[in-house]
């Protein structure tokens, strides 16, 4: 075991327990009333070791939901691929994206605002990652079969659905009397009209 990968898996792990505390703190207080300074507190670390970390309160969230919806992943996959088609594999992946957005609606808005941000300051998207190599693997397959066409490369289109995602994710933000059930159904349906084969 090299220093550094004991160092790392120390990282990580302070960085676990940082945004565990945070959530806590989040589901206890609210989201905005929680400060930073409250998080370093409540993990019992000083302020300089959370700043190191997480220069932000909204890349904290970032990291705790990350967590959480990598933990939600794996049941979500169980059922998706039990599917037949890339459309109602996606289909299914959109339907369960609703109902976690719908019970993490509070977080929604600092996340994405956050999400946004990291892109345009050049940022490698932490967390995003997992559904876009997620999309990517449902795209190759279909690629693979003939569903989705096969001359745009299956990343490139995963980044097309992913930013359609969080656009139907703002709209709901938006408008409250959105379902973003609905949103989700009708961003997949404008994805699939581009990607099907032809």
């Amino acid at each position: 075991m090299t220093a550094s990968t004991r160092t790392d898996r120390k990282r990580a792990r302070t960085r676990d327990h940082l945004a565990a505390t945070a959530q806590a703190l989040f589901e206890r207080h609210g989201y905005e009333a929680v400060t930073m300074e409250q998080i370093a507190a409540g993990a019992d670390v000083a302020r300089g070791t959370l700043y190191n970390h997480f220069p932000l309160k909204e890349a904290v969230l970032a990291h705790a939901m990350h967590a959480q919806l990598a933990n939600d992943l794996a049941p979500l996959l169980r059922r998706v691929m039990a599917r037949r088609s890339v459309q109602a594999r996606l289909a299914g992946v959109m339907q369960a994206s609703a109902q976690w957005w719908e019970a993490h609606r509070g977080y929604a808005a600092p996340y994405i605002r956050y999400r946004f941000q990291a892109l345009a300051d050049g940022q490698a998207g932490e967390g995003d990652s997992d559904m876009l190599r997620l999309y990517a693997s449902l795209i190759a397959q279909a690629q693979a079969k003939g569903e989705i066409r096969d001359d745009i490369a299956a990343t490139l289109l995963s980044s097309h659905l992913h930013f359609l995602y969080l656009g139907a994710v703002l709209r709901w933000l938006e408008n409250r009397q959105a379902r973003l059930a609905d949103e989700l159904a009708g961003a997949l349906a404008f994805f699939m009209a581009g990607a099907a084969a032809r």
